[in-house]
């Protein structure tokens, strides 16, 4: 039997999700140093403004986007990991639902879909949770 054909005895299974999930965390990065930068170079508040909206905040969703995504999928087998996927997806998930709350009053168009990500993150971190204790 190869190595790959063994099954998976603890861990959390990689997926391509994880990939893409990484490149939004990189994007996510690339996207502070330039609204940073921008902000530094002395233009108005404008400009910053408009690269925050343009750049910064699609960059979040994606990584709000594929670090959920990456979570659900991940089905651990070891107790610890399910620990830390549970503690990611509500960590995750809070995060989202109360940045779409905070921006909701600023008629901000990001605000509704953060909030339903946000919301089906921890409804399915709740229903996995039950799950687990009814032992299914």
């Amino acid at each position: 039997m190869r190595s790959f054909d063994k099954p998976r005895t603890s861990g959390l299974r990689p997926t391509w999700v994880w990939l893409w999930a990484g490149l939004a965390v990189l994007l996510l990065l690339a996207a502070a140093i330039f609204i940073g930068a921008i902000a530094l170079s002395g233009n108005d508040r404008g400009a910053v403004a408009l690269a925050v909206i343009l750049i910064g905040f699609p960059a979040l969703l994606g990584v709000f986007a594929l670090g959920t995504l990456a979570l659900v999928m991940a089905r651990p087998s070891g107790a610890r990991w399910k620990a830390v996927r549970r503690w990611g997806l509500a960590l995750l998930g809070g995060a989202a639902l109360l940045t779409g709350l905070a921006t909701l009053a600023e008629d901000a168009g990001g605000a509704v879909p953060l909030i339903v990500a946000g919301a089906s993150a921890l409804a399915f971190l709740w229903l996995d949770i039950r799950r687990g204790r009814d032992g299914g």
